[in-house]
Formats: structure tokens, sequence, C-alpha cells
């Protein structure tokens, strides 16, 4: 275009001078725009150092090829037996059990027939063995989607009803994940909000959610229990087992990311208006006398004059203590009566649900770090949700952070810190958020470590959340469904944790931590979380060995040894030898798996040849500077180094955007989208050299279609008798290779 004005300038020069435009103008105006196109070209030349992105949108099929990792489930679910908790981990009656898990979000568990047939089959495919069914008891949707029909009826007067055709779809979505060996974990109260349709005034100046009311809230906690009973008691046509006798529950939550302190400490509670701040000032003043029997030793005990007590204390209307009060003797009491208020909520839930319900499936009451650990190891086991850079707020303002957690893996130590010593320890929520560009590490990273802790379940947050269960793009930032970057490596999370091909680390780091000092820290610091931090550890340490919290009532001794340290090491490996976090180049990190059937790489090349053990690897550019890569050798038979024959998978990926979607800048870090743009997802190719040790003449490798099925073959090279050399490229349009040795 530049070069077009050029000539037509040059042409009409004459003209120009007739216009009495000076000779030296036109030389300026050429010379600008000579400097635009040259711009221009320099531009381009940056943006065509990559070859183009190119549609791969992952099948919604579960074809029998190499990315198929259903071999991997125990069919039907709960054949073995219901789940149970024994020496801190889940058991069956065949022994030991894993839970690689995946979320379904509102709507999303309530398929069609045809569509819980094929979401059955692509799961199984993925090596998903257990689905969290979240969010089912309110209308899903947000800023982005119109909301959709959950469990309850569509009803003008009442949220109670279960509705028979939602019904109907979860009883048969079950059904079909039971066959295909996968459990469910039943998720009991997350977002019904009460309202006035069942006598509940206030609804505008409660809680988001009724968080924290409905731990202390009479009414609130008999619906939970009614809700409870109408689901759990319910018989599936399908299985004809009431999901209280149904071994294909793996587990049943109570109320998620829910509890009092949490509310209390956001300062809901001190906004709440009648009755429900009258309700709770009722039972702390009911708690206060069950403590002291008299004014003369609540005032001896809270260091006040006995008249500043007298009237309030006879009348029972001492009011709640502001979250925002300084620290005293009185308000150290008012957080033992929360404590004591949220262990009769949770206890009492419990008891219900196993005594008057009969549910055998092992139960949990709430995340950690939204409450006492303490109250939480009294169920049957312990849960904890993260994310890595999590979007907010999540509305039109949103923003995320668009960096890579390789340089830090602060999520991953800082989860195995909080674990509870000899409790089942579950991570029933964990994400990249899209349009993070490094999404596709964090699944693995959770396996990974997942496995080398010993954790009893992991899972990603979430599959999906709509009734659209074939999409070609990515509409919401938590759903996996589309996402191929983070799709492509889901088999090797399989092989990583439900295979165990990551081995459980050979030595542990327990922490000890004494409760009434850890609830001093409560009442003065405002927070319930605690990890192997708190007891002076380095939370790296987690990163090397098992490491879990030891809650205990009796009095710790400081730790002494230098070796609770990691310092400056710039190279941190799991006991294992197993997982390596290299940050020898800053800013410039990587992580590898190293294991006899599953190797992976993620993080920044930075031109460096990665050594796998029998496998070496070298990525070339890519548009991040960053790319995963794994290895899967879909039978446990090795890499080709000892012989053996091996069906290998090997999944490639750098950049993944919906088509026409647009990014805006908005800080040194943080992006948010501006378009989402539309289907289809596009992708990056890697390029990479893959030396194996094995012998080109018994070595092929293909492209892989979006179905894993083979489309192109790949050549490969000798470089020895017992070495092959194998080059990916953009030009393939996959980001899926199979890789065969005879």
């Amino acid at each position: 275009m530049a070069a077009t004005l050029i000539n037509i300038y040059v042409k009409d020069y004459n003209h120009i001078k007739k216009c009495n435009i000076m000779k030296r103008e036109l030389v300026y105006l050429c010379s600008l725009l000579f400097l635009c196109t040259h711009l221009s070209c320099q531009q381009n030349q940056r943006t065509d150092k990559f070859a183009p992105l190119f549609p791969f949108v992952i099948s919604y099929d579960g074809p029998d090829n190499v990315t198929n990792m259903s071999h991997l489930l125990d069919a039907p679910a709960g054949k073995y037996g219901f789940i149970r908790a024994e020496n801190g981990h889940f058991v069956n009656d065949f022994g030991r059990v894993w839970l690689n898990g995946t979320n379904l979000t509102g709507s999303a568990n309530f398929p069609s027939h045809d569509q819980a047939n094929r979401l059955a089959e692509r799961l199984a495919r993925f090596g998903i063995n257990c689905v969290r069914l979240h969010y089912m008891d309110a209308n899903y949707g947000n800023f982005l989607q119109q909301a959709e029909q959950g469990i309850f009826t569509k009803d003008t007067t009442t949220q109670r009803n279960l509705d028979s055709i939602q019904m109907d779809k979860l009883d048969y979505m079950i059904a079909q994940f039971k066959k295909k060996g996968i459990y469910v974990n039943i998720n009991l109260h997350v977002a019904r909000k009460m309202d006035e349709r069942d006598g509940f005034t206030g609804v505008d100046h409660r809680p988001h959610l009724d968080k924290g009311v409905d731990n202390f809230y009479p009414r609130m906690i008999e619906l939970q229990k009614e809700y409870a009973r109408d689901l759990l008691t319910h018989i599936n046509p399908y299985t004809n087992l009431a999901y209280t006798d149904d071994p294909c529950v793996a587990m049943v939550e109570i109320n998620n990311e829910n509890a009092l302190f949490s509310q209390y400490f956001a300062g809901s509670i001190d906004k709440l208006p009648a009755p429900y701040i009258l309700e709770l000032q009722n039972q702390w003043n009911e708690w206060i006398h069950g403590i002291y029997k008299t004014v003369d030793e609540l005032a001896h005990a809270w260091s006040v004059n006995k008249e500043e007590l007298e009237n309030n204390f006879n009348e029972r209307t001492i009011p709640t203590v502001e979250i925002n009060s300084d620290y005293s003797k009185m308000r150290r009491d008012f957080y033992k009566f929360i404590y004591d208020v949220e262990r009769n909520y949770w206890n009492g839930m419990y008891k219900y649900l196993k005594d008057n319900l009969g549910v055998r499936s092992i139960i949990s009451g709430t995340q950690l770090r939204y409450t006492s650990p303490f109250i939480q190891a009294d169920l049957d086991y312990v849960d904890i949700h993260s994310y890595w850079r999590h979007p907010g707020p999540i509305n039109q303002s949103w923003e995320i952070d668009n960096i890579s957690m390789v340089n830090s893996l602060t999520n991953i130590h800082e989860m195995a810190g909080q674990r509870v010593d000899n409790k089942p320890f579950t991570v029933s929520e964990y994400n990249h958020p899209f349009p993070n560009q490094y999404g596709a590490e964090g699944q693995p990273m959770l396996r990974a470590y997942g496995r080398l802790q010993d954790w009893d379940g992991v899972f990603q947050y979430s599959y999906n959340n709509r009734s659209d269960f074939e999409p070609d793009a990515m509409t919401y930032f938590f759903d996996m469904i589309a996402r191929t970057d983070v799709l492509a490596h889901m088999p090797a999370c399989a092989t990583i944790y439900l295979r165990g091909d990551v081995r459980t680390a050979k030595e542990s780091v327990i922490a000890k931590i004494n409760h009434t000092a850890y609830f001093d820290s409560l009442a003065i610091l405002k927070r319930a979380k605690i990890g192997i931090e708190t007891a002076g550890y380095d939370p790296r340490l987690s990163l090397v060995h098992k490491t879990s919290v030891e809650l205990t009532e009796n009095p710790v001794e400081p730790i002494k040894s230098e070796s609770e340290v990691i310092g400056n090491q710039k190279i941190i490996t799991s006991d294992t030898e197993e997982l390596t976090w290299n940050m020898e180049r800053t800013d410039a990190g990587y992580w590898t798996v190293n294991t006899n059937n599953t190797k992976l790489f993620t993080g920044f090349p930075d031109a460096r040849i990665i050594d796998l053990g029998g496998i070496k690897l070298e990525i070339g550019d890519t548009r991040l500077g960053w790319a995963t890569v794994s290895f899967v050798s879909q039978n446990a038979t090795g890499f080709g180094e000892s012989g053996n024959p091996a069906n290998i998978l090997l999944a490639a990926t750098g950049l993944m955007e919906n088509k026409g979607m647009a990014i805006q800048k908005t800080s040194q870090t943080k992006i948010k989208l501006t378009d989402w743009g539309d289907g289809p997802i596009y992708v990056e190719g890697i390029p990479a050299k893959i030396t194996l040790l094995s012998s080109a003449q018994k070595t092929k490798c293909y492209s892989l279609d979006n179905v894993g099925n083979r489309k192109k073959e790949v050549p490969v090279v000798k470089v020895n008798e017992n070495t092959s050399e194998i080059v990916i490229d953009p030009k393939y349009k996959t980001v899926w290779y199979e890789i065969e040795i005879k």
C-alpha cells in the first residue's frame, strides 16, 4: 500500500509542482512513507518468524487409540465396595484408591441422555475416574452467560422441590459414569440462597450465597438437611439404588467454601440484618452463660468492671464482637464461640448424614483456609482449593495475571504444607484459568506433586458449566471442555497420578502444631490457615518430601535442624529424583517429570537440551518462549530404551486462543479479553527435536488428528544403531503425535 502511494505521488509530481508544493516536501513525504513501509516489514518479519496458528479442537469421541487412557479405570465404579478412610487414606475392599477428577458445574450436571453417553466416554478417555457434581442447587450463570436451570423446579412459591426432569438427567449421567468406572462426589450446599419464597427476609443484606449464616441459623440448617435427604435417599431408576447405598458415590461434601470464621473475618457477619444477627447474639449469650455461671466470673475473665456487664449479662443481650474491635479476652472468647458454633454445625450435619440418612460414602465439611483445620479434621477427609492467578473480580472489569507458575511453584508447596497428617487429603478444585496462556502447566504439576505427596484425590476445576457439551471455543475462565492445551496433556496426568508413574516421596516432614498456640494466632491474626511454615519449616520442602501438619494438644518444641531449610538452591529435585524444578536462569525456569513411563517438560526452553533420561528434548522458538511437552508410554512398556515394544503419545503445546480473540494488556503482567472471539480453537505447533534410545529401523512416528488417529508419517532419522531422532514441526498442524517402537 505504501509503495503504491509513492508511485502515485511520483506520477503526479508535475501536477504537485503546479500546485506550488516544494520538491523537498515531496522528498520528505516519500521518505516518511518509506519509513512506514520499513517498519511494517519489520513487524511482519517478527510475526512471520512463527508459523500461523491452526484450528485444533480435540474431538468429543472416546476412540480406541494411543490417546485413550480408559484402561486405567476400574469399571464399574464401586465394584470393590464403598470408598472409606483408613490409616489416613482412601481404600476400598481391593486396596488403595486414588481419585483423578474434574468438576461439572451448574447445568453441566444435567446433560441429555445422548450427551451423557458421550461425556462418560470422553472423560474415561482422559483417565478421569471421579467427577465432582458442583453448584447443582441453584441456577448457574455469570456475567458472560445466562443462568441455566439447576436441580430445583422453576417455582414462584418455593425453592425446595427437586425437578423430576433434571433428576432424570442427573440419574442417567451418574449411571453412565458408573459403567465407565467414574465415581461421583456429590456437593450439597453450594449456591442456593434462601429468599422470601420460603420465608427468609433480608436477602440483599445477607452474605453471598448465605455463606456463614447457614452455619448457625437453624431454619437454614433444617433446609440443608431436607435437601440432603431428598437428594441422597432418592432412588436412581437406572441403578435401582439410592445414593446413600451406591458405592459409585465416592464422597459427599457438606458446604462448599463456606464457614462462619471466613465470613466473620470478611466483615459480613457484622452487617447482618435481623433476625439473623439477633439469632447469633442469642447463641452467643447462651454460650457465655454456659461457660460463666455468674457475672463476677465473666467480669474477672474479661478483665472489665462488673457494672459494665451486669445488665447485659442478666438480660442475655451482650452484643456480638465486631471484627475490627481491639484484641481482648472478650474477643478471644467470641472466637471460641464461633469455633464451637462451627464445630457443632459440621459435626451435626455429619451425624445427620450418617445416622439419619445412612450415608455410607465418606464425608467432608468445607475447604481449608475457610475455617480451622482442627474442626475439619473431625470429619472423614480434608479438602482444599487453589487457583493460580484467579481472575478478579468476576465481572465486566475482570483481569488476570498472564504469568507462568513454573518460576515459583507457590501453589503446590502452599497446598502441600497444609495437609493434615493421618487424614485423607484431596484438592477438589484446581486451575490455571483461561486466558492465562500458560495453563497447560497446571494439571501435570498438580498430579505429579499429588502423587509425590500421596494425596488421595485431585480435581481439575471445571470440565464444563453449560448445557453445551461440544463447544469449539473457550467461553469462560475455568472450563477445560474445549481447552486444547490442557486436554492434550490429560493422558499424561492420568498416568502420572492414577497409574502412579510418579512415586510417593521417600521421606516425610511432619510439622507439629499445638492447638492453643494455633488458636491464639487465630484470635490475634484473624487467619484460619496453617502450614508447615507455621512451625518454621521451609514450605519448599513439599517439592522434595512428603509434608503434613500434625494437630496436637501437646506442647511443641521449636525445630532446630538446618535440614528444614532449602536455602538458595537453583535446582530442587524430589527425593525420588523424578521431579525437578530448575531455576538456574531468572524468570526462565522449567520443570520436568522423569519416570519410566511418563516424561514431561513445561517451562522456558531457552535453547537448552533437556535430558529426560532415555529421551532428550530440544524445543525451538515458540511465541511465548515457553512450551509443555509430554510423553506417555500407553501400556507402561517404556520408551524403547529397553528394547521392549512401545506405543507413545507425544503431546506438545504452546499458545492457544479462540479465533478472533483480542487481548488487552492492562499492566506489566495483567491482561483482559476485549473480545473473546469465537470458534474454533487455534493453537501453535511446537518445533522440537526428540532423541530416543531406540533403533530408527524399529521406530515410526505419526502426526495425529484431533481424534487421535494417525494422519501423516513423520520421518525418523538414524543417529546410530541404538539412537533415533524425530523432528516435530508446526507444518504437521497437530498437538499430538504417536511414536511406535516395535
